[in-house]
């Protein structure tokens, strides 16, 4: 159950102290999830699960340097969010999306007609 606490505190002062405690919670917050992404390198199994690759596969692509990749020693890691980058600069556009870029163009080709 929990307590009453009474306090000398004008409302200000209250507003204050719990501005400050929000303030530090998001900090403390931001601060683990942005050292959390800073750090997280996975190994081989790893990427060849984000990737859905084999391991073969994967080391002919380090070796030409296809993708982002660090080596220690004989050993190799990866960032996972340079993996998950990478891998997203493959997207290629659905037909829609085609046809939509060739009308956008066309509309903007009519506006500015040849001179000459």
């Amino acid at each position: 159950m929990d307590k009453l606490i009474l306090s000398s505190l004008s409302k200000s002062d209250i507003r204050k102290l719990v501005k400050e405690g929000v303030m530090e919670v998001q900090y403390h917050s931001d601060f683990t999830q942005n050292s959390k992404k800073e750090s997280e390198y996975v190994d081989l199994d790893e990427a060849c699960k984000i990737l859905m690759k084999s391991k073969a596969t994967i080391y002919g692509m380090t070796s030409s340097q296809k993708i982002p990749f660090y080596k220690r020693g004989k050993k190799l890691y990866f960032k996972k969010e340079e993996l998950l980058q990478w891998l997203g600069q493959g997207r290629r556009k659905t037909v829609d999306e085609i046809r939509q870029s060739v009308d956008d163009f066309l509309v903007r080709k009519s506006k500015f007609p040849r001179t000459g």
